[in-house]
């Protein structure tokens, strides 16, 4: 699977720390651009991006990084997160990763 996310500061992305993105499907078919909301650890080492799925990365402005991440899906969070309309998501995203994880079933 391939997808892409947007961040504010690429420094938010570090290497084997759990982090809350909006990924897009990059996948072709129907479901191409389709967004979810997950927990993920992501990584610029060989074997990750050997073995994990592709992340493309852009800014906030859609300034892509010309190197892809790996990256490991830990828990989906679902298509919307809770908080105001319009509100600040990547504020809420940082919320989110200091949440406690929920226990798998």
């Amino acid at each position: 699977m391939e997808s892409e996310c947007f961040v504010r500061r690429h420094e938010d992305l570090q290497e084997g720390q759990e982090v809350v993105l909006t990924l897009r499907d990059l996948s072709p078919g129907l479901r191409k651009y389709d967004a979810r909301i997950a927990r993920v650890t992501v990584s610029r080492s060989p074997d990750a991006l050997e073995h994990w799925d592709k992340l493309w990365v852009r800014s906030a402005v859609g300034v892509k990084d010309p190197q892809p991440w790996g990256i490991k899906v830990l828990e989906e969070l679902g298509d919307s997160l809770p908080g105001r309309p319009y509100a600040d998501i990547f504020e809420v995203a940082e919320q989110m990763q200091e949440a406690p994880r929920k226990s798998a079933k």
